[in-house]
């Protein structure tokens, strides 16, 4: 049964290729989605295509693949990672890096994962662990816990992941042949900004994403590596919702935006590091530590800081910290 549905499943990719729409496979038990109301993907970005499978009676499971530029990506759902592996070529299902076992010791405790495939088709793959789906984001200033609520957030995990297939297929055109690991992560952040204002129409979500990694940062220093607010708060200067949505093509967009974006070094990365753990760690504070990266991370971290604390509060508290700010 699950080879005729992997078969099934094929002929209807290679006629996908000829249309624009999502292809979706989602493998239901008598009718009921596996996905939670509160964790639902938006239905106005997928196609869905139901089938029962011969587990039917047990842990639903749930696969399918999406476009990736002109590849297609397959999505796992770890509780039916076993079953979505079995729908990758064959050539990928032979490499060591696409095996179940692989995959789970690489996804831990993250709540998504990407790999990348070396394939004329198939992009990668994303594994997507529901249960660790991050409901909200929390950091502490001071002896005070600050907590963002996230709303659909299962939603910008998978386009961040997404992205990151995307702007692969556009280095050595688009974007540069060789780029950090920090460039990948902002970047599939900008990629998720451009979905949100392409299927939403508004900027609230662009703004949580904003929000949420500024506070990862407040919370661990180690969250650097995922910091994409400067590059957001670069973009959501200088357009509004409806000039993002006049970007139909995401290579325009990226087109237009990459050059606006800071390419800080390794030391400049240091640095921000280095400032970042003394002004919210518990030792005393210095306020004229790297007074030279001061300005910008004030810029940066200012308004998540007036969204938590309130402007009056968030001014008095950043005068305190910042020998640059009078």
């Amino acid at each position: 049964m699950l080879r005729y549905w992997q078969g099934a499943l094929f002929k209807l990719l290679s006629c996908s290729l000829a249309c624009a729409m999502l292809l979706v496979c989602h493998f239901v038990n008598a009718g009921q989605l596996s996905v939670s109301q509160s964790v639902a993907i938006d239905p106005v970005i997928t196609t869905q295509i139901r089938a029962v499978d011969s587990l039917a009676d047990q842990t639903i499971r749930q696969a399918y693949f999406t476009p990736v530029a002109s590849k297609q990506a397959l999505v796992c759902y770890l509780p039916a990672l076993e079953l979505c592996v079995g729908l990758l070529p064959a050539s990928l299902q032979q490499q060591t890096a696409f095996s179940v076992a692989n995959i789970r010791r690489a996804i831990g405790r993250k709540s998504a994962m990407v790999l990348v495939a070396e394939h004329d088709t198939v992009a990668g793959v994303i594994v997507i662990n529901r249960a660790r789906d991050m409901l909200e984001q929390s950091g502490s200033i001071g002896l005070v816990t600050y907590q963002l609520p996230l709303v659909k957030q299962a939603q910008l995990t998978l386009w961040h992941e997404i992205g990151h297939l995307y702007n692969i297929t556009l280095q050595g055109t688009i974007l540069p042949s060789s780029l950090s690991e920090y460039q990948h992560e902002w970047l599939a952040d900008l990629y998720l900004l451009w979905q949100i204002a392409q299927h939403y129409h508004q900027l609230d979500l662009a703004w949580q994403q904003f929000h949420r990694r500024n506070l990862a940062l407040i919370n661990d220093s180690g969250n650097l590596s995922h910091w994409s607010a400067p590059q957001l708060q670069i973009v959501l200067s200088h357009y509004n919702a409806q000039q993002l949505l006049d970007f139909t093509r995401y290579e325009d967009f990226i087109t237009a935006v990459y050059p606006l974006m800071p390419l800080w070094s390794t030391r400049d990365m240091g640095e921000f590091s280095s400032l970042v753990q003394r002004t919210f760690s518990a030792v005393q504070s210095l306020p004229g530590y790297i007074f030279w990266r001061q300005p910008e991370l004030i810029q940066v971290l200012s308004p998540t800081l007036d969204r938590l604390m309130g402007k009056a509060e968030s001014q008095r508290w950043l005068k305190n910290q910042f020998s640059t700010l009078k």
